[in-house]
């Protein structure tokens, strides 16, 4: 398998990208929707590790962009049709879009929260410029849980219509980007 995508297929380091965000995003869901579940004791530390894996989504989205610039994108079968084609880049750009902000909004309410996260302990992250402001915080934190929602609709779609092309269209698009195809 090449490292590099190809006309038919994702490459290696696509599919390393893909995967290793799609891993941590769905843990990020479940800890961001469901810390406040769980007793104080476990919660903030959670919160603690959800902040660490935020600002990694941030810098494995920027270079997964980057990535994707310099790469070219397997083309769809012949014979998408053309709302599909829409469609897929909609729900792409929009993904892409969401994995910058959910995690800026996040460091932006830390910071303006007075709570700037750290890198898993090693290293305090103010964002720099942001104040230390509570309505901005509060802002940011609402912001953050629509896009919560969004990101999570927005994987359900992505997933479904991948199944919906291996099951009902029976062609390769989720193959393709299956770890070691």
């Amino acid at each position: 398998m090449s490292y590099r995508n190809t006309a038919t297929t994702y490459g290696s380091v696509a599919k390393v990208f893909h995967w290793t965000i799609f891993i941590l995003v769905l843990a990020m869901i479940v800890v961001g929707f469901g810390y406040e579940a769980v007793p104080k004791e476990i919660g903030y530390p959670l919160i603690g590790l959800h902040k660490s894996t935020g600002l990694v989504i941030l810098g494995i989205m920027a270079l997964r962009i980057l990535w994707t610039l310099s790469n070219p994108k397997p083309g769809l079968p012949a014979g998408t049709p053309h709302w599909e084609i829409v469609v897929e880049k909609l729900v792409h750009w929009s993904l892409y879009g969401l994995l910058l902000a959910l995690p800026i909004s996040g460091w932006v309410m830390s910071t303006a929260a007075d709570k700037a996260p750290s890198l898993y302990g090693l290293v305090t992250l103010p964002l720099p410029g942001v104040p230390i402001d509570k309505p901005l915080s509060k802002l940011a934190n609402h912001w953050h849980g629509y896009m919560g929602w969004a990101i999570s609709i927005l994987i359900i779609l992505h997933v479904l219509a991948a199944l919906k092309h291996h099951f009902m269209d029976k062609d390769n698009i989720l193959k393709r980007m299956m770890p070691g195809d």
